[in-house]
């Protein structure tokens, strides 16, 4: 089932257009990833999506209902939900804390946190230390915890792995994946480590100056002999 339904989308700050013309569906249950060099829009596709960004032009529906007219909040509220790169936890609270801020107003703050320990049972092991004082694997699960106390329907995740270890990659994409998979969550994931995301992804698309250059199955653009020349926009 689509749950999220992009076309023609213009997006960007201000005035200023960074994607154009951008097609995409991401649906329950699947992992999608953006790909593409530095400066391609990707970040700023995911932020459009999320109301951080300024939508020009196009449509952005999900589950059928119009993205377009919502603030950021209307649209994490509606199950579109945010995962930044930087800056995604207050690192001076405890991870319950963390948490709680995640679910603020909510009735079932408690519930939400025991749903969420459910799917990420590591973070039961330091609910109760500073944020701050994690290592920075542990601080990006905390980040994807954040996000999940919001119950989202489809998560917008913002290059997840940046700063970790490479083993500590393969955990959060795997972990990623498992999230699509189990909680029946549509991903969209932008990565800088694209061959370790296009090996857990389901489909992926090749942003190139704010163009989509080219889709598929994640794994077969993987596979292809020119997939560094189109990773770096040297399409032909």
């Amino acid at each position: 089932m689509t749950l999220l339904a992009v076309r023609s989308l213009e997006a960007g700050y201000g005035r200023t257009s960074v994607v154009r013309g951008v097609d995409l569906d991401v649906a329950q249950g699947e992992m999608v990833a953006l790909v593409g060099p530095n400066g391609a829009g990707k970040s700023t596709l995911l932020k459009a999506i999320a109301g951080v960004a300024t939508i020009l032009g196009g449509t952005a529906t999900l589950d059928g209902a119009d993205l377009v007219p919502l603030p950021a909040a209307a649209r994490a509220k509606a199950g579109a939900v945010f995962m930044p790169q930087e800056r995604n936890i207050f690192r001076t609270l405890s991870v319950a804390e963390n948490l709680a801020v995640s679910a603020w107003g909510r009735r079932d703050v408690a519930q939400r946190r025991n749903d969420v320990v459910a799917l990420l049972p590591a973070i039961g092991d330091y609910l109760h230390k500073r944020a701050g004082g994690l290592s920075g694997g542990q601080r990006q699960m905390v980040g994807l915890a954040m996000a999940l106390m919001a119950r989202p329907k489809l998560l917008l995740v913002d290059e997840p792995t940046a700063g970790l270890s490479p083993l500590l990659v393969g955990d959060m994409l795997d972990i990623l994946r498992r999230l699509a998979e189990e909680a029946e969550l549509g991903i969209l994931i932008v990565e800088q480590n694209a061959r370790a995301a296009l090996q857990r992804a389901g489909r992926a698309l090749v942003l190139v100056d704010g163009h989509v250059v080219r889709t598929g199955e994640a794994a077969r653009l993987a596979e292809e002999p020119d997939f560094g020349a189109l990773f770096f926009g040297e399409t032909a």
